[in-house]
C-alpha cells in the first residue's frame, strides 16, 4: 500500500514538473536563434505543423470546457513557438511576404471563430486524433531540414533534450495513471523522435562539421604550388 501511495505522488510529482518545464521548453532554442542571428537548418513548415497541432488540441479543451490545469501546457508552449516563427521568420527575410499576413489573419480568425462558438466545435473532435501523427511528422521535417542544410548550428540541443524528457515523463506517469496502450504509444514514439533529432542536431554541431571539405586532415594539393 505504501509503494503504491509513493508511486503515485512521484507521478504527481513528476506530471508537476513536466509542466513546470514547458514554460521554458522553447526558451533556449529562442535565445540561441537570437545569438546566432540565424535560421538554417530550421523548416518553417516543421513549425507550421507544431503551431497546428498544439492549436487544435488547445481549441479543442477549450470549447469543450475542460480544467485549464489539464491542458495549460499546450498554450504555454504555442506562444513560445509563436515568437520562435517570429524570429525564424526575420531571420529567414520573410516577415514582410504577403502570404505570411494573409495566413496570420486567417489564422487568428479561425481561432476566434472557434473560441465564439462561430464555428462548430466538433470540427476538432476529428482533427484531435491526426495531432499525433502531425506532431511526428514536424519532428521527422525538423531532421530533414538539419540533414538537407547540412547544418544545425541555429538548433538548441537544450530544447530537445527537454523535450525527450518530458515525454519520458509523461510516458511514466500515464503508465501510472492509466497505463492507456495508445498514449503510452503516442509519447514513446514522440520520445524517440525526439531523441533522433537531438542526435541529428549534435552530429552536425560536433562530428560533421570536421568532415566537411578541406577540413578532414587532408592536404590541399596546391598549398606548395607556390613555394620555392
Amino acid at each position: 500500500m505504501m509503494d503504491s501511495q509513493f508511486v503515485q505522488t512521484l507521478a504527481n510529482a513528476i506530471s508537476t514538473a513536466t509542466v513546470l518545464s514547458c514554460l521554458f521548453l522553447k526558451v533556449p532554442q529562442i535565445m540561441n536563434l537570437r545569438k546566432k542571428r540565424s535560421a538554417e537548418g530550421i523548416y518553417i513548415q516543421a513549425m507550421l505543423m507544431e503551431i497546428t497541432g498544439f492549436t487544435i488540441v488547445t481549441l479543442y479543451n477549450y470549447t469543450n470546457q475542460y480544467g485549464v490545469m489539464t491542458y495549460l501546457e499546450y498554450p504555454i508552449i504555442l506562444l513560445q513557438v509563436y515568437v520562435l516563427l517570429y524570429y525564424v521568420l526575420k531571420f529567414k527575410r520573410l516577415l514582410s511576404a504577403p502570404i505570411v499576413s494573409i495566413i496570420t489573419l486567417l489564422y487568428v480568425a479561425t481561432i476566434i471563430g472557434f473560441a465564439l462558438g462561430v464555428l462548430p466545435k466538433e470540427v476538432l473532435s476529428y482533427l484531435v486524433p491526426f495531432c499525433t501523427p502531425l506532431s511526428g511528422s514536424a519532428k521527422v521535417t525538423y531532421i530533414y531540414g538539419i540533414i538537407k542544410a547540412q547544418n544545425a548550428d541555429a538548433v538548441s540541443r537544450t530544447t530537445w533534450i527537454i523535450s525527450m524528457l518530458t515525454n519520458i515523463a509523461r510516458l511514466f506517469t500515464v503508465y501510472v495513471d492509466s497505463a492507456d496502450t495508445k498514449l503510452m504509444i503516442n509519447f514513446f514514439i514522440s520520445t524517440f523522435l525526439s531523441a533522433c533529432v537531438l542526435s541529428t542536431t549534435i552530429y552536425y554541431q560536433t562530428y560533421y562539421k570536421y568532415k566537411k571539405p578541406g577540413q578532414n586532415g587532408r592536404s590541399d594539393p596546391c598549398r606548395h604550388c607556390h613555394e620555392d
